[in-house]
């Protein structure tokens, strides 16, 4: 009697397929393999800033692996993503899921909802927030016609009367009629980001031809990053600090171990005793940023030991600093510690992390190690705080000749 034949399943091709290539540091970039106008073409991927994705060899401590683990597990979900995205192109050709209508005649209101779900997995909230923001100011600058404006519509000149719209912008207080709130320099710096990184992925899509902000950038009239006034702390300051009690051990405790950690508060607040790993030698911190979801490791130097509350029976799932206050009333204990330790600076909780990367670049640690340190994904990012130490240092020759100014002879 002739077996019954077995029932199988068809496979789904797939018509975009993510392929690796090995680097000779033992990372893996990622590109999709794909048919585009009839020919196989092969696209590495990067995500919304320009960066390879890339997978880390997972070598290390168990604690290291199984971050890095996490790491290439968040990498590859964004792969999948893109790939998933890619392959609807090809199969939709040249059409939106869930729209008829051809890509360049797809609404502005339905791209950010799209836009919203295809970076969902390789941004952070923060950066999410921002589209509503967005939003809100293109609804109230265009009205009822925010409903009925198309992609291929867009230009220079649509986002530079935007633009003089956000400069004119004035919201009437709730609770005080005679004043009103504008829009600062870093809001509209946010806002035309947040468009410029999506137009550009606009651009990848398939959606429009060309950024419509290139126009702007190349004549230099996008709102630029506002400088931001980095405040830290001198080796004088902190050894007074040191030598000051503060009403609140805890918080001396945290925030000490940040200038000798360079860890945000963030982190400070979530770490575990389970994320100080005893090597046998060292103590070494072992985490992922609570900010950028990145994994750390480094040496606990003396300092940093030094700082650490007493363990007291403590499980490896506790936190750390678990008896600390609200940051608002962290920060309320700082001022009145700075003013008792004569420091004549006001800083924050946040200070501790500039203290530490500028007394290591001021003591001979090169920049790329600090940068490795805080956990920085851009040297430039680290580069700010050897600025802030040349102006320091400048400031403080300028001084020495006020201070002999007047003086015969000089």
């Amino acid at each position: 009697m002739a077996r019954p034949k077995k029932k199988t399943t068809a496979k789904v091709k797939q018509l975009v397929r993510i392929r690796f290539k090995q680097l000779a540091n033992g990372e893996q970039s990622i590109y999709l393999d794909l048919y585009k106008d009839g020919k196989r073409a092969y696209e590495f991927l990067k995500d919304d800033e320009g960066k390879s994705l890339r997978l880390l060899p997972e070598i290390g401590t168990p604690d290291e692996v199984k971050a890095i683990k996490q790491r290439n597990h968040k990498i590859l979900l964004q792969a999948e993503a893109i790939r998933v995205s890619r392959e609807k192109e090809v199969v939709e050709l040249g059409k939106v899921e869930n729209n008829v209508t051809p890509l360049g005649k797809m609404l502005l209101k339905d791209w950010f909802v799209h836009y919203d779900g295809l970076i969902s997995l390789s941004v952070g909230i923060a950066k999410r927030k921002q589209i509503p923001t967005l939003v809100h100011h293109l609804k109230k600058w265009l009205g009822d016609k925010y409903d009925t404006v198309q992609m291929q519509q867009l230009s220079a000149d649509f986002f530079r009367a935007f633009l003089k719209h956000l400069h004119g912008y004035k919201r009437q207080s709730i609770t005080n009629p005679d004043v009103y709130y504008t829009l600062s320099d870093n809001s509209l710096y946010q806002i035309f980001s947040t468009l410029k990184t999506s137009m550009g992925r606009a651009v990848r899509e398939g959606v429009i031809s060309r950024n419509p902000l290139d126009g702007m950038k190349d004549n230099g009239e996008l709102p630029k990053h506002p400088s931001v006034q980095r405040v830290f702390l001198s080796v004088a300051e902190v050894s007074a600090l040191i030598k000051t009690e503060c009403r609140r051990e805890d918080v001396k405790r945290a925030f000490l171990f940040s200038v000798f950690t360079g860890l945000r508060v963030s982190d400070i607040v979530k770490l575990k005793w389970s994320e100080i790993i005893n090597d046998g030698q060292d103590l070494r911190l072992q985490l992922v940023m609570q900010k950028t979801k990145d994994p750390i490791s480094m040496k606990l130097n003396g300092q940093a030991v030094k700082w650490l509350p007493e363990r007291e029976g403590a499980t490896l799932l506790d936190n750390v600093f678990s008896t600390l206050p609200t940051l608002a009333n962290i920060e309320k204990i700082l001022e009145k510690w700075g003013n008792d330790a004569g420091v004549q600076k006001r800083f924050t909780f946040h200070t501790a992390r500039h203290s530490f990367a500028t007394i290591s670049i001021n003591n001979g640690t090169d920049i790329y190690t600090v940068s490795k340190l805080l956990g920085h994904r851009s040297l430039e990012t680290t580069k700010v705080y050897a600025e802030l130490l040349t102006k320091s240092k400048d400031a403080a020759v300028d001084r020495l000749s006020e201070i002999f100014k007047g003086v015969e002879g000089v």
